[in-house]
């Protein structure tokens, strides 16, 4: 009986300790995906595209309270009262065959871009912000080599198309590569002149022919480390994350706001519109803590 009562007790042991093995194992390939930003972040602003009446605002009104940071908004933007999937009126961007970005004087510029720092996420010097807007690509969108859609800021005083300062800042943009891969670069000035390496690599590509759910997280490294993190979900799901880089050398720099690039292209990239085409974006929502 004693032998019996040992084998059984053996063989539990076994069974649990493969159980074990399996559930480490399990759990390695299927990590439990981090939440969407907007529900952590407690404080938040929105950037309206309609009056204090209600009405949507005029183009001239839109590039007014941007102030001096635009380009584009009244050659290539019109704002669009309410549609299927939004229920605020939406920001119509057009990008011109052969148009870019651009950010060299030989390119022609297509698009738009402006930068919005609410005074109140200023204020705070936050060391984390969350972004969250609505997209639409039009059905057979044609991707070419990449673009630019908005993202968040880090620096007031960054400038993205002046002179590259050392440690003014950055800006951490999502948008589109070959065949519409989905990634993220980070923009900030070297010595040697801007650089704009990639910070987010996701293996899927962005929907086309509806509107999309677009959440992106930056939480700031400390000066020195690589623990910086940016996130980006796309209707919910995570996309893809880098939780190991280096976003800031000076603790001083904190997120500042929103860099609202729509455009073909990016700062080292020399990608053009194949074709006219017109991308649609809801008013952003930023959060910081």
């Amino acid at each position: 009986m004693a032998q019996q009562a040992n084998v059984i007790v053996n063989s539990v042991g076994a069974i649990s300790a493969l159980i074990v093995v399996c559930w480490i194992g399990y759990s390695a390939l299927h990590k439990e995906e981090m939440a969407v930003c907007e529900g952590r972040y407690p404080t938040s602003t929105r950037f309206s595209l309609a009056s204090s009446s209600g009405e949507s605002v005029t183009l001239s009104e839109l590039q007014a309270r941007i102030g001096l940071t635009e380009w584009g908004i009244l050659q290539n933007a019109r704002v669009l009262t309410p549609e299927a999937g939004t229920n605020t009126p939406v920001l119509g961007v057009t990008l011109g065959q052969g148009t870019s970005g651009g950010y060299r004087a030989d390119q022609t510029r297509g698009g738009i871009g402006f930068t919005w720092t609410p005074s109140d996420m200023a204020d705070a010097n936050p060391t984390a912000a969350c972004l969250s807007y609505r997209v639409f690509l039009p059905a057979n969108f044609q991707f070419s080599l990449g673009g630019t859609l908005p993202g968040l800021m880090i620096g007031s005083g960054f400038d993205p198309r002046g002179e590259p300062i050392v440690g003014d800042g950055a800006a951490v943009r999502p948008g589109w590569s070959v065949d519409g891969r989905i990634g993220v670069n980070v923009q900030y000035a070297t010595r040697e002149g801007w650089k704009n390496p990639s910070a987010l690599n996701a293996k899927t590509t962005w929907p086309s022919g509806r509107w999309i759910n677009v959440e992106q997280e930056v939480i700031l490294n400390d000066a020195g480390k690589k623990n910086g993190i940016i996130r980006l979900w796309l209707d919910g799901e995570l996309a893809g994350e880098n939780t190991a880089l280096a976003l800031r050398g000076d603790d001083t720099l904190a997120m500042a706001g929103v860099i609202a690039d729509v455009h073909y292209g990016g700062v080292l990239n020399n990608a053009t519109a194949p074709e006219d085409t017109e991308v649609r974006v809801s008013p952003f929502v930023v959060r910081w803590q």
